[in-house]
């Protein structure tokens, strides 16, 4: 989906997934965040003043309240690790949980998002609009246009460096999995692009009543919402990718290694130590 403004709110958690140290990127984060938003669109002083001034309130926010949630989270995961039952339905309610942090995260912020679109001018708009065209062609060149295989290889590859960030390098076994689940994946490349190019017509429009406050809100409001605007078809293969995709990473670490677990359960524990220590509370 070519929402901009959602990398904004998702950062913080992705941002522990990298190879710069956890703390150290927390610690940076709103330098982070407004020079990734400052590529998106040029702010003038102002602007990047509010925004500034929002931002540190939401960062105050997250590390009060959302921090100690994570902790628990992942001393969760690593219980089910030491018990060994992290199994596709333990790993589903694992994701779920993830993707409830994403709409607090969501909820929390909209209203400074909500804001900060309303007060661009029409170059600005422009501007935004252009990166949106940008990434709706890349994904044309990668998901459309590519070449099958090519593309199964690197749906592979990418999903193996995630991995390998918390286990190590996979085994042939492991690799052989994840090449059968690349291949089970349904295609969803035509939908993905129809949805975005609709998605960014509707998001033009909407920037236009910027002016009209309650029209702008409610409507924006309704574009933020992750999946609000699906079709049938593809929200149905989104779903069936899901679950393909937790069934093998479940079988993934089913073919685990002693040592790729220790590893794994190190990584967790090292994160959770870093938002422990990080945590407002």
């Amino acid at each position: 989906m070519s929402k901009w403004f959602r990398y904004v709110l998702i950062v913080a958690l992705a941002l522990a997934l990298t190879g710069c140290g956890v703390r150290t990127a927390y610690n940076n984060l709103d330098w982070l965040i407004m020079r990734w938003v400052n590529k998106q669109v040029s702010l003038d002083n102002e602007q990047e003043l509010l925004f500034r001034t929002a931002l540190d309130e939401q960062l105050r926010w997250h590390c009060a309240s959302q921090l100690p949630d994570y902790v628990s989270f992942l001393n969760t995961v690593d219980q089910d690790l030491t018990a060994g039952r992290l199994d596709a339905e333990r790993l589903k309610s694992h994701a779920e949980t993830l993707a409830g942090f994403g709409r607090q995260l969501l909820t929390e912020t909209r209203p400074v998002i909500l804001d900060l679109m309303a007060s661009l001018d029409d170059r600005q708009v422009e501007e935004l609009l252009e990166g949106v065209d940008k990434r709706n062609r890349e994904l044309k060149e990668e998901s459309v246009d590519a070449d099958p295989a090519q593309r199964q290889q690197e749906q592979v590859e990418s999903l193996a460096r995630g991995m390998k960030r918390f286990i190590g390098r996979l085994n042939s076994d492991q690799e052989q999995r994840l090449f059968q689940w690349a291949a089970d994946l349904k295609p969803t490349g035509e939908q993905a692009l129809a949805q975005r190019l609709a998605w960014r017509e509707a998001f033009a429009q909407t920037l236009e009543l910027r002016s009209d406050r309650t029209r702008f809100d409610a409507l924006m409001t309704e574009l933020l919402e992750p999946g609000s605007d699906w079709s049938d078809e593809y929200r149905h293969k989104m779903e069936l990718n899901r679950q393909i995709t937790v069934v093998a990473l479940a079988d993934v670490h089913g073919l685990a290694s002693e040592r790729q677990v220790r590893r794994l359960r190190s990584r967790l524990n090292s994160l959770a130590d870093d938002f422990q220590h990080l945590s407002c509370t």
